[in-house]
């Protein structure tokens, strides 16, 4: 039995969620230097921008989130963003 692979994989992830968030912070920094432990509050984000970062990766990934979803953790590394997006994204 084959793995089931549509959609996009972990990097691919991760590099659309860099340029959604650096578009969102309105930061010009390189998008390399957001590693798995990078903390997203130290790049910039704060509550409204986070709104719209999660907008956009409803809108590109095409999932919608749920309130329950939402939890402080999730902003404290990027990688746990990335992995709850990726958990997301092939669940559909």
């Amino acid at each position: 039995m084959t793995h089931d692979t549509h959609g996009p994989g972990r990097e691919e992830i991760a590099t659309t969620i860099r340029s959604c968030l650096l578009s969102a912070v309105g930061s010009t920094m390189a998008a390399d230097l957001i590693a798995d432990d990078t903390n997203l509050f130290d790049v910039g984000v704060d509550s409204m921008n986070m709104t719209d970062l999660l907008l956009e990766l409803e809108q590109r990934f095409g999932f919608t989130l749920a309130p329950e979803d939402l939890t402080a953790d999730l902003f404290l590394r990027f990688g746990n963003l990335v992995s709850f997006v990726e958990s997301h994204v092939h669940r559909n």
